[in-house]
């Protein structure tokens, strides 16, 4: 019996280390890692308008490298928000950036890379990067 409970013991504690080693693992940065899409704006949005079904099963959580003319800049304390204009003025492209930045300004036409949530109205990506 006391057997049983040191190796219980002992699962517990190795099951614990493990989950605060995961827990606290550093999420890879979307700069290093390889694009599935690269894109224009106007095109991944026409996309999404046409067909979200079939185009969520193709960006869906997806990275994408996508390039267009900023239409507006949200800094907040913490974060970066970028709308790229797509064409169609009800709907933008929005980037998440994972570290703000004061560097960017409307009118630039620029890359961006980012993790695809989906589309209502606009389309959003997350844990975007600057290219």
């Amino acid at each position: 019996m006391k057997k049983l409970l040191i190796i219980l013991f002992l699962f517990i504690v190795s099951g614990a280390i493990v989950g605060i080693y995961l827990f606290n693992k550093p999420v890879e940065s979307i700069e290093r890692m390889q694009s599935d899409y690269t894109i224009n704006a106007s095109e991944l949005l026409v996309e999404f308008e046409d067909d979200e079904s079939k185009a969520n099963s193709k960006y869906l959580d997806k990275v994408i490298e996508v390039n267009g003319k900023v239409d507006k800049v949200e800094n907040n304390e913490d974060k970066t928000t970028i709308y790229l204009n797509a064409g169609n003025p009800m709907s933008n492209i929005i980037f998440q950036l994972e570290t703000p930045s004061s560097a960017i300004q409307t009118g630039e036409v620029l890359t961006f890379k980012g993790i695809c949530t989906g589309y209502l109205m606009d389309v959003v990506l997350v844990r975007g990067v600057q290219l």
